[in-house]
């Protein structure tokens, strides 16, 4: 074996020591050279070496914020920031390998500011995440400075490759048809020569350019921008720095977090968006809710932070006026149930009828499950569906209860899908063949379906993931019955469950509540305001 060839088996084996001993440093620093194989070593030790890494993401050209919403995205959070992801870090004990390359050659944005140098990135997010003492981090980091206690492995001054000319900085008539390199680092160089503030004024570099670049940009006061443009990026480069977005998906979510907030952006973005195979239809930010639900009419309830309860027009979102509410109502969930009435369930499990006669389809369903919560808390409520007169209802101890119009003496039929907290449901009925569907998402991670002519909960998932579902909808379209799924990572997964077919979509905001409509019209709503969003490509693979 050739003396390098030592080296680098010694290196190897030091690397998989460190990573598989609890006790030892928190920090593996490897660093050396150009061409010394550094990256070749962090890579080995992702790929080959059998030892769990739980997220790794390269740091050249990153800022401490993008770099947050990746890691949260590979240990299924989604896209945080530095400080939540540190939470959410924290609050889960179980070991975290983390692995970051090039780590000395992070930063971005103008070169006078902090954020343009990776000692941020140490200071905003590696400096709180090693002070958690179940992470573990190895990092390639050149020449910077070394931590008390820290692991090193340097490889040596290496083989420098001689480094490559910057991009020039020139017009781009076509941003679509610009080479990668040009697209990563123009607003680079705009930066440079001082005129960034005109490429940002140019919707088509926000679709096609360097979404990292364009966040480090956008930090900077001094660089004159369209006035919303700062508001509109906050919402959409979450989902735009995701790896592997394709141009039309980016020109999709930069198009819906534009609506509601710059017309002309959101016009000049539209055509680029109805090309993909999801597009926001409409959005209003400012309507925060807390539950939401279709009627049998096509119309959309929607219910505000502060409980009150509008009607829209599930089509366009044009506020059709208001349903009065009785005094303290905070709905977490909302059903419309038979003709005029609409179900609400309050944080607390208690379910209470909105109606001028409250049907009895509604009526018992309340009385039943507001006698148990004040007998037994544990068993609660905590999620609701309905499909015309039917009613589903999961509680906090992962089962769910099925209402049906024709046996309401009898009381619900009951299945216990999950063995934790119901966090979500939706039911449809085929009206070919009377079966009703009960889709049920628990804490545990998972989607579940109940069938109602076997009774049984079907023995596999639908799904299981590191993330909860927080929202539900069935609806029948002509592509057969068809699933929505809101997770906690800010992704929206599309089943056509006929076929097991699978769609993924990014969620610009966390989705507390969710209704779909026959024509594949997808309604989301939380604290990010209500969004729909057209699925009809979705819909037909």
């Amino acid at each position: 074996m050739s003396g390098a060839a030592s080296a680098a088996a010694s290196n190897a084996a030091a690397l998989k020591a460190w990573a598989e001993s609890p006790d030892g440093p928190r920090l593996c620093l490897v660093r050396g050279g150009p061409g010394s194989g550094k990256s070749r070593l962090l890579a080995w030790l992702v790929a080959e070496s059998g030892v769990p890494v739980h997220a790794a993401v390269p740091a050249e050209g990153q800022l401490a914020v993008t770099l947050a919403w990746e890691l949260g995205r590979q240990l299924g959070y989604g896209p945080l920031g530095p400080a939540a992801l540190t939470a959410r870090i924290a609050a889960d004990p179980r070991p975290v390998r983390l692995v970051l390359p090039d780590l000395h050659k992070a930063g971005r944005g103008p070169a006078d500011l902090p954020a343009a140098r990776p000692e941020a990135v140490v200071t905003e997010l590696l400096g709180p995440l090693l002070a958690l003492p179940h992470v573990r981090l190895a990092v390639e980091a050149g020449e910077l400075p070394v931590a008390e206690g820290t692991l090193v492995l340097d490889l040596g001054p290496g083989s420098p490759a001689p480094a490559a000319p910057a991009p020039p900085v020139a017009p781009v008539a076509d941003w679509r048809t610009a080479p990668a390199e040009t697209r990563e680092r123009a607003l680079d160089g705009a930066l440079a020569a001082g005129t960034a503030g005109e490429l940002l004024k140019d919707p088509g570099f926000l679709v096609h350019g360097s979404p990292v670049a364009v966040t480090a940009a956008l930090a900077d006061s001094r660089i004159a921008v369209p006035k919303r443009l700062p508001e509109i990026w906050a919402a959409a480069a979450p989902a735009l720095t995701t790896y592997g977005a394709s141009d039309a998906e980016r020109a999709a979510v930069l198009h819906a977090a534009a609506l509601g907030r710059d017309a002309r952006l959101a016009e000049y973005l539209r055509p680029l968006a109805d090309g993909h195979r999801w597009s926001a239809a409409w959005s209003r930010p400012g309507h925060r809710v807390s539950a939401l639900a279709l009627s049998g009419s096509g119309e959309l309830l929607t219910a505000d932070r502060a409980g009150r309860l509008h009607r829209w027009r599930a089509a366009d979102g044009t506020r059709l006026g208001r349903v009065t509410a009785p005094p303290g109502l905070r709905p977490i969930g909302l059903a419309a149930v038979g003709e005029g009435c609409v179900l609400a369930l309050e944080p607390d499990g208690t379910l209470r009828p909105v109606a001028e006669a409250v049907p009895a389809e509604a009526d018992y369903p309340s009385l039943y499950h507001n006698g148990i919560t004040l007998a037994s808390p544990a068993d609660r409520p905590t999620a609701l569906a309905a499909d015309g007169r039917r009613i589903v209802l999961g509680d906090a101890a992962g089962r769910l209860h099925l209402w049906s119009p024709d046996r309401l003496a009898a009381g619900p039929r009951i299945g216990r899908p999950h063995r934790s907290t119901v966090t979500a449901a939706a039911c449809l009925t085929l009206r070919e063949t009377g079966t009703v569907l009960v889709v049920t998402g628990g804490l545990d991670g998972t989607v579940r379906l109940w069938d109602s002519t076997t009774g049984e909960v079907m023995p596999e998932p639908v799904e299981r993931r590191a993330a909860v579902p927080t929202a539900l909808a069935l609806a029948a379209t002509a592509a057969g019955p068809v699933l929505t799924v809101a997770w906690s990572d800010l992704r929206l997964h599309v089943w056509r469950l006929f076929e097991g077919a699978l769609t993924t979509l990014p969620l610009l905001a966390e989705t507390d509540a969710l209704a779909l409509t026959p024509d594949g019209l997808a309604v989301l709503g939380g604290r990010g305001g209500t969004t729909a969003l057209r699925l009809s490509e979705a819909l037909t693979g």
